[in-house]
Protein backbone atom coordinates (compact mmCIF):
# COMPACT_ATOMS: atom_id res chain seq x y z
CA UNK A 1 0.00 0.00 0.00
CA UNK A 2 2.45 2.57 -1.16
CA UNK A 3 2.17 6.07 -2.61
CA UNK A 4 3.18 4.71 -5.52
CA UNK A 5 0.73 2.61 -6.31
CA UNK A 6 -1.44 5.22 -5.28
CA UNK A 7 -0.27 7.28 -7.69
CA UNK A 8 -0.92 5.10 -10.56
CA UNK A 9 -4.23 4.03 -9.56
CA UNK A 10 -4.81 7.33 -9.37
CA UNK A 11 -3.42 8.46 -12.77
CA UNK A 12 -5.32 5.19 -14.11
CA UNK A 13 -8.92 6.85 -12.75
CA UNK A 14 -7.97 9.73 -13.98
CA UNK A 15 -7.37 8.44 -17.57
CA UNK A 16 -10.39 6.07 -17.23
CA UNK A 17 -12.54 9.46 -16.59
CA UNK A 18 -13.70 8.13 -13.42
CA UNK A 19 -13.25 10.26 -10.06
CA UNK A 20 -9.61 11.03 -8.48
CA UNK A 21 -9.02 11.68 -4.97
CA UNK A 22 -6.38 12.39 -2.66
CA UNK A 23 -4.69 9.66 -1.06
CA UNK A 24 -5.74 9.37 2.58
CA UNK A 25 -3.47 10.76 5.29
CA UNK A 26 -2.64 8.58 8.18
CA UNK A 27 -2.34 11.14 10.83
CA UNK A 28 -6.10 12.74 9.76
CA UNK A 29 -6.98 9.31 9.62
CA UNK A 30 -6.06 8.77 12.96
CA UNK A 31 -7.30 12.05 14.45
CA UNK A 32 -11.00 11.24 13.06
CA UNK A 33 -10.59 7.73 14.36
CA UNK A 34 -10.25 9.13 17.99
CA UNK A 35 -12.80 11.07 17.80
CA UNK A 36 -15.13 8.97 16.28
CA UNK A 37 -14.47 5.85 18.24
CA UNK A 38 -16.20 7.53 22.28
CA UNK A 39 -18.81 8.63 20.42
CA UNK A 40 -20.15 5.50 19.15
CA UNK A 41 -19.06 3.71 22.03
CA UNK A 42 -21.38 5.48 23.70
CA UNK A 43 -23.92 5.31 21.82
CA UNK A 44 -23.68 2.11 21.20
CA UNK A 45 -23.61 1.46 25.19
CA UNK A 46 -26.48 3.94 25.29
CA UNK A 47 -29.07 2.31 22.83
CA UNK A 48 -32.73 3.12 22.14
CA UNK A 49 -33.57 6.00 20.04
CA UNK A 50 -30.31 7.11 19.63
CA UNK A 51 -28.54 4.43 18.47
CA UNK A 52 -31.69 3.96 16.39
CA UNK A 53 -30.81 7.17 15.14
CA UNK A 54 -27.81 7.09 14.43
CA UNK A 55 -27.86 4.11 12.43
CA UNK A 56 -30.38 5.45 10.68
CA UNK A 57 -28.02 8.14 9.38
CA UNK A 58 -24.88 5.98 8.65
CA UNK A 59 -27.36 3.41 6.35
CA UNK A 60 -29.05 7.14 4.40
CA UNK A 61 -25.44 8.61 4.01
CA UNK A 62 -24.40 5.15 2.25
CA UNK A 63 -27.10 4.47 -0.10
CA UNK A 64 -26.97 8.14 -0.81
CA UNK A 65 -23.35 7.67 -1.74
CA UNK A 66 -24.12 3.97 -3.41
CA UNK A 67 -26.47 5.39 -5.68
CA UNK A 68 -24.53 8.73 -6.66
CA UNK A 69 -21.96 6.53 -7.40
CA UNK A 70 -24.45 4.67 -10.06
CA UNK A 71 -25.54 8.07 -11.39
CA UNK A 72 -22.04 8.58 -12.04
CA UNK A 73 -22.17 5.62 -14.45
CA UNK A 74 -25.57 6.40 -16.42
CA UNK A 75 -27.71 4.38 -13.88
CA UNK A 76 -30.87 5.75 -12.56
CA UNK A 77 -31.83 4.73 -9.24
CA UNK A 78 -35.06 5.11 -7.78
CA UNK A 79 -34.52 7.14 -4.48
CA UNK A 80 -37.34 7.32 -3.20
CA UNK A 81 -38.34 3.91 -3.17
CA UNK A 82 -34.55 2.69 -2.28
CA UNK A 83 -34.16 5.37 0.50
CA UNK A 84 -37.84 4.56 2.34
CA UNK A 85 -36.78 0.68 2.32
CA UNK A 86 -33.47 1.58 3.84
CA UNK A 87 -34.95 3.65 6.87
CA UNK A 88 -37.94 1.33 7.56
CA UNK A 89 -36.00 -1.92 7.79
CA UNK A 90 -33.90 -1.08 11.07
CA UNK A 91 -36.93 1.25 12.15
CA UNK A 92 -39.47 -2.07 11.84
CA UNK A 93 -36.95 -4.17 13.79
CA UNK A 94 -36.48 -1.76 16.57
CA UNK A 95 -39.77 -1.44 16.51
CA UNK A 96 -40.62 -5.11 16.76
CA UNK A 97 -38.29 -6.19 19.60
CA UNK A 98 -39.48 -3.60 21.65
CA UNK A 99 -43.01 -3.94 21.69
CA UNK A 100 -43.45 -7.35 19.83
CA UNK A 101 -46.77 -5.94 17.49
CA UNK A 102 -44.97 -6.14 14.31
CA UNK A 103 -45.04 -9.65 13.01
CA UNK A 104 -42.43 -11.32 10.70
CA UNK A 105 -45.18 -10.91 7.69
CA UNK A 106 -44.63 -7.83 7.26
CA UNK A 107 -40.99 -7.58 6.51
CA UNK A 108 -42.34 -9.87 3.31
CA UNK A 109 -44.71 -7.03 3.11
CA UNK A 110 -42.10 -4.32 2.90
CA UNK A 111 -40.44 -5.99 0.44
CA UNK A 112 -43.21 -7.19 -1.56
CA UNK A 113 -44.47 -3.16 -1.57
CA UNK A 114 -40.29 -2.53 -2.73
CA UNK A 115 -40.13 -4.63 -6.09
CA UNK A 116 -43.80 -3.66 -7.47
CA UNK A 117 -42.82 0.01 -6.61
CA UNK A 118 -39.48 -0.13 -8.14
CA UNK A 119 -41.03 -1.70 -11.16
CA UNK A 120 -43.93 0.29 -11.15
CA UNK A 121 -41.68 3.63 -10.83
CA UNK A 122 -39.88 2.19 -14.01
CA UNK A 123 -42.47 1.41 -15.86
CA UNK A 124 -43.36 4.86 -15.52
CA UNK A 125 -40.37 5.84 -17.05
CA UNK A 126 -41.00 4.19 -20.36
CA UNK A 127 -39.00 1.87 -22.88
CA UNK A 128 -35.75 2.32 -23.60
CA UNK A 129 -34.41 3.54 -20.13
CA UNK A 130 -32.21 0.49 -18.64
CA UNK A 131 -35.02 -0.60 -16.95
CA UNK A 132 -33.39 -3.92 -15.87
CA UNK A 133 -30.54 -2.26 -14.57
CA UNK A 134 -31.93 0.72 -12.53
CA UNK A 135 -34.12 -1.61 -11.08
CA UNK A 136 -31.89 -3.74 -10.23
CA UNK A 137 -29.62 -1.60 -8.84
CA UNK A 138 -32.14 -0.12 -6.57
CA UNK A 139 -32.89 -3.49 -4.91
CA UNK A 140 -28.82 -4.22 -4.61
CA UNK A 141 -28.31 -0.79 -2.62
CA UNK A 142 -31.57 -1.48 -0.26
CA UNK A 143 -30.36 -5.27 0.64
CA UNK A 144 -26.52 -4.57 0.61
CA UNK A 145 -26.88 -1.05 2.79
CA UNK A 146 -30.48 -1.59 4.46
CA UNK A 147 -30.78 -4.89 4.95
CA UNK A 148 -27.59 -5.85 5.65
CA UNK A 149 -27.42 -2.85 7.94
CA UNK A 150 -30.16 -3.11 9.74
CA UNK A 151 -28.52 -5.57 11.63
CA UNK A 152 -26.29 -3.37 13.60
CA UNK A 153 -29.87 -2.46 15.31
CA UNK A 154 -30.98 -5.89 15.87
CA UNK A 155 -28.02 -6.38 17.73
CA UNK A 156 -28.47 -3.57 20.08
CA UNK A 157 -31.89 -4.52 20.80
CA UNK A 158 -31.46 -9.06 21.23
CA UNK A 159 -32.02 -8.54 24.58
CA UNK A 160 -35.47 -7.29 24.70
CA UNK A 161 -36.27 -10.39 22.28
CA UNK A 162 -34.44 -12.59 24.72
CA UNK A 163 -35.49 -11.53 27.92
CA UNK A 164 -32.28 -10.18 29.04
CA UNK A 165 -31.19 -6.88 31.02
CA UNK A 166 -30.97 -4.52 28.12
CA UNK A 167 -27.72 -3.03 29.01
CA UNK A 168 -26.06 -6.30 27.38
CA UNK A 169 -27.29 -4.92 24.38
CA UNK A 170 -24.06 -2.80 24.48
CA UNK A 171 -21.38 -5.34 24.38
CA UNK A 172 -23.74 -7.51 21.55
CA UNK A 173 -23.56 -4.15 19.36
CA UNK A 174 -19.63 -3.30 20.23
CA UNK A 175 -18.71 -6.74 19.39
CA UNK A 176 -18.56 -5.64 15.12
CA UNK A 177 -17.21 -2.46 15.58
CA UNK A 178 -14.33 -3.96 17.88
CA UNK A 179 -13.65 -6.85 16.22
CA UNK A 180 -13.64 -4.78 12.68
CA UNK A 181 -11.51 -2.16 13.52
CA UNK A 182 -8.70 -3.87 14.83
CA UNK A 183 -8.88 -5.62 11.85
CA UNK A 184 -8.89 -3.50 9.13
CA UNK A 185 -6.16 -1.19 11.32
CA UNK A 186 -3.97 -4.01 11.37
CA UNK A 187 -4.30 -4.84 7.79
CA UNK A 188 -4.03 -1.19 6.40
CA UNK A 189 -0.59 -1.01 8.89
CA UNK A 190 0.92 -4.28 8.21
CA UNK A 191 -0.22 -3.87 4.46
CA UNK A 192 1.41 -0.47 4.09
CA UNK A 193 4.90 -1.55 6.22
CA UNK A 194 5.63 -4.92 5.09
CA UNK A 195 2.62 -5.58 2.18
CA UNK A 196 4.63 -7.42 -0.87
CA UNK A 197 2.13 -9.87 -2.14
CA UNK A 198 -1.23 -8.58 -3.86
CA UNK A 199 -4.46 -9.89 -2.70
CA UNK A 200 -6.71 -9.39 -5.18
CA UNK A 201 -4.57 -6.64 -7.50
CA UNK A 202 -7.88 -6.74 -10.09
CA UNK A 203 -10.32 -6.06 -7.46
CA UNK A 204 -8.50 -3.48 -5.17
CA UNK A 205 -4.23 -3.44 -5.89
CA UNK A 206 -3.38 -1.60 -2.54
CA UNK A 207 -4.63 -4.71 -0.69
CA UNK A 208 -1.67 -7.47 0.16
CA UNK A 209 -2.32 -11.06 1.62
CA UNK A 210 0.50 -9.62 4.54
CA UNK A 211 -1.88 -7.17 5.54
CA UNK A 212 -5.29 -9.61 5.26
CA UNK A 213 -3.42 -12.54 7.40
CA UNK A 214 -2.49 -9.60 9.91
CA UNK A 215 -6.24 -8.70 9.95
CA UNK A 216 -7.25 -12.25 10.63
CA UNK A 217 -4.78 -12.37 13.69
CA UNK A 218 -6.08 -9.06 14.94
CA UNK A 219 -9.90 -9.91 14.84
CA UNK A 220 -9.39 -13.29 16.83
CA UNK A 221 -7.02 -11.26 19.53
CA UNK A 222 -9.65 -8.70 19.27
CA UNK A 223 -12.02 -11.00 20.56
CA UNK A 224 -10.31 -12.54 22.86
CA UNK A 225 -9.56 -9.24 24.28
CA UNK A 226 -13.41 -8.53 23.81
CA UNK A 227 -14.02 -11.21 26.69
CA UNK A 228 -11.47 -10.37 29.36
CA UNK A 229 -13.11 -6.80 29.12
CA UNK A 230 -16.55 -6.21 28.11
CA UNK A 231 -17.67 -9.67 26.67
CA UNK A 232 -17.51 -11.97 29.69
CA UNK A 233 -20.09 -14.00 28.09
CA UNK A 234 -17.80 -15.58 25.28
CA UNK A 235 -16.23 -18.86 25.93
CA UNK A 236 -12.81 -19.23 24.46
CA UNK A 237 -14.07 -21.40 21.82
CA UNK A 238 -17.18 -18.21 21.08
CA UNK A 239 -13.79 -15.57 20.91
CA UNK A 240 -11.79 -17.74 18.32
CA UNK A 241 -14.90 -18.82 16.14
CA UNK A 242 -16.42 -15.13 15.89
CA UNK A 243 -12.70 -13.82 15.75
CA UNK A 244 -12.25 -15.96 12.33
CA UNK A 245 -15.70 -15.50 11.14
CA UNK A 246 -15.53 -11.68 11.09
CA UNK A 247 -11.53 -11.67 10.46
CA UNK A 248 -12.94 -13.88 6.97
CA UNK A 249 -15.92 -12.19 6.43
CA UNK A 250 -15.35 -8.30 7.30
CA UNK A 251 -12.37 -8.44 4.57
CA UNK A 252 -14.24 -9.69 2.10
CA UNK A 253 -16.70 -7.37 2.80
CA UNK A 254 -14.25 -4.68 2.34
CA UNK A 255 -13.61 -6.44 -0.84
CA UNK A 256 -16.79 -6.81 -2.00
CA UNK A 257 -16.99 -2.88 -2.00
CA UNK A 258 -14.23 -2.48 -3.23
CA UNK A 259 -15.05 -4.87 -6.42
CA UNK A 260 -18.61 -2.26 -6.68
CA UNK A 261 -16.34 1.15 -6.89
CA UNK A 262 -13.97 -1.10 -9.54
CA UNK A 263 -17.32 -1.48 -11.60
CA UNK A 264 -18.10 2.03 -11.04
CA UNK A 265 -14.82 3.88 -11.39
CA UNK A 266 -14.51 5.57 -8.02
CA UNK A 267 -11.50 5.25 -5.53
CA UNK A 268 -13.63 6.15 -2.61
CA UNK A 269 -17.39 6.53 -2.36
CA UNK A 270 -16.88 9.88 -0.63
CA UNK A 271 -14.89 12.48 1.15
CA UNK A 272 -17.11 13.18 3.89
CA UNK A 273 -14.86 11.48 6.60
CA UNK A 274 -11.70 12.80 6.86
CA UNK A 275 -8.81 10.66 6.25
CA UNK A 276 -11.65 7.39 5.71
CA UNK A 277 -13.19 8.29 2.73
CA UNK A 278 -17.14 8.19 2.60
CA UNK A 279 -19.72 6.27 4.96
CA UNK A 280 -19.73 2.87 2.93
CA UNK A 281 -16.22 2.91 2.56
CA UNK A 282 -16.06 2.47 6.62
CA UNK A 283 -18.77 0.24 7.24
CA UNK A 284 -18.65 -2.14 4.09
CA UNK A 285 -16.68 -4.17 6.82
CA UNK A 286 -19.41 -4.18 9.24
CA UNK A 287 -21.91 -4.36 7.24
CA UNK A 288 -20.69 -8.30 6.65
CA UNK A 289 -19.73 -8.63 10.05
CA UNK A 290 -23.00 -7.10 12.03
CA UNK A 291 -25.27 -10.26 10.41
CA UNK A 292 -22.06 -12.80 11.35
CA UNK A 293 -22.23 -11.84 15.27
CA UNK A 294 -25.72 -10.87 15.60
CA UNK A 295 -26.30 -15.10 14.19
CA UNK A 296 -23.59 -16.12 16.34
CA UNK A 297 -24.68 -14.68 19.58
CA UNK A 298 -28.26 -15.93 18.69
CA UNK A 299 -27.89 -18.81 18.24
CA UNK A 300 -24.71 -19.91 20.14
CA UNK A 301 -24.42 -18.07 23.08
CA UNK A 302 -28.15 -15.84 24.00
CA UNK A 303 -29.96 -19.57 23.05
CA UNK A 304 -27.48 -22.04 22.75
Amino acid sequence: MTSSIEAVDSAARAEAGGPTLAPRSLPLRIATTVVAVPVVVALAWTGGLLFLGFALVVLALALREFNILLESRGLHPHWKAGMAAVLLAPVAAFQRVRTGRIEEWHLGALLTILVVGVLLAELRRGAGKHAIANSAATLLGVFYVGWLGTHLVSLRELPWAMGEPYARGGPYALLPFALVWCCDSAAYLVGKAIGRRRLMPEVSPKKTAEGAWAGLLAAIAAAFAARATFAPFLTLADAAVLGLLVGVFGQLGDLVESLLKRDLDAKDTSQLIPGHGGVLDRFDSLFFAAPIVYYYLLYRVVSP
